[in-house]
């Protein structure tokens, strides 16, 4: 039930318009194009953010958290999973 509107980078959830930052948008696209897959924070650093290497940051928890506020937390079912050790799934 969650649509991407790149055309004002807002999510669609049941009905309900989200506004997001373009590191938002660009994240939750992400977790989209890669639903079932675990990304680690190295693959969204790489693909989000264009960075190669460990910048030794937690930019990409705290995004990760700005989306959960935003599509997950009003919702029974959380789309967005934390796989410990690893990184994030997105699951439908």
């Amino acid at each position: 039930d969650l649509k991407l509107e790149p055309s004002s980078n807002r999510a669609i959830r049941s009905g309900n318009s989200i506004d997001l930052t373009v590191k938002e948008y660009r994240l939750l696209e992400y977790f989209m194009m890669n639903q079932g897959t675990v990304l680690s924070r190295m693959s969204l650093l790489k693909h989000v953010w264009n960075k190669d290497f460990d910048t030794n940051t937690n930019v990409v928890d705290v995004y990760v958290n700005y989306i959960r506020t935003k599509i997950d937390k009003d919702f029974k079912h959380k789309l967005i999973h934390t796989v410990v050790g690893v990184g994030y799934l997105m699951e439908a």
